[in-house]
């Protein structure tokens, strides 16, 4: 069975690189290629950074960030500048960074707090996911537009869709019942997620990415038990053992 490592730093006096800022940066990286066309780290770094390699007599001189990119070593800073990767691979190849910047990334690293935050976070998916599980219009003027029920024809109806983004709706909706206590949601959020994978395993693009992604989910979208009336108990169901279909 495959464990997570530990965050690791990145330099003397540098934060700790988080498992899932490395993760996310190789996904990142995946679709990049899938949008470009380009195969490769170094095409990409060409593409992109060509002017920064240097031919030389011997070898060629170059900076290789998009190696440290590919492996997950180095993660892309967000502050703007005229070096920033994302923005660079973005403005030339559009369609990877909502990838890296897909809320999931928040919600394993705890950074979304209460049942807003969640509900926020969901409606800035795809909009095949938006439409599914929110209201067109709000009730009123200046109110925010309504979640729909999460029954288990809309549950059904979102694994159909069988995207990344279907299966972050799933595991935000977890996070959501966690963050109003609401164990009907949580376990049909859950088996939703479980149900996506068979979906998402089957993306090219994921297939070697996704036992990593979805250690990362498992150990923190734990399933409740209840051995009693006034306890919980948390479980971690790893998807290692789940069938693929």
């Amino acid at each position: 069975m495959a464990f997570l490592q530990t965050a690791t730093k990145r330099g003397v006096g540098r934060p700790p690189t988080h498992p899932v800022d490395r993760v996310r940066t190789r996904l990142w990286i995946c679709w990049l290629k899938q949008v470009s066309g380009l195969r490769s780290a170094y095409a990409i770094e060409m593409a992109l950074d060509g002017d920064r390699v240097k031919r030389r007599s011997t070898d060629v001189n170059r900076p290789r960030k998009w190696d440290a990119y590919e492996k997950g070593t180095t993660i892309p800073s967000i502050k703007p500048g005229p070096r920033n990767a994302i923005a660079q691979a973005e403005a030339r190849f559009p369609g990877a960074a909502r990838y890296f910047f897909s809320p999931l990334w928040s919600y394993l690293k705890n950074d979304l707090v209460g049942a807003t935050q969640f509900q926020k976070a969901i409606q800035t998916l795809e909009p095949d996911v938006v439409s599914l599980l929110f209201e067109d219009t709000p009730p009123s003027s200046g109110m925010p537009v309504r979640p729909k029920p999460f029954d288990d024809d809309r549950a059904q109806q979102l694994c159909g869709l069988g995207s990344f983004d279907a299966m972050v709706a799933a595991v935000l909706l977890a996070g959501l019942a966690e963050a109003i206590a609401s164990q009907e949601l949580r376990v049909r959020a859950l088996n939703t997620y479980l149900e996506l994978q068979i979906r998402v395993r089957q993306i090219p693009i994921l297939q070697t990415l996704a036992p990593e992604l979805f250690l990362l989910i498992d150990l923190h979208c734990k399933h409740w038990a209840y051995p009693s009336p006034s306890e919980r108990m948390e479980i971690v169901i790893f998807s290692k053992g789940m069938p693929t279909g």
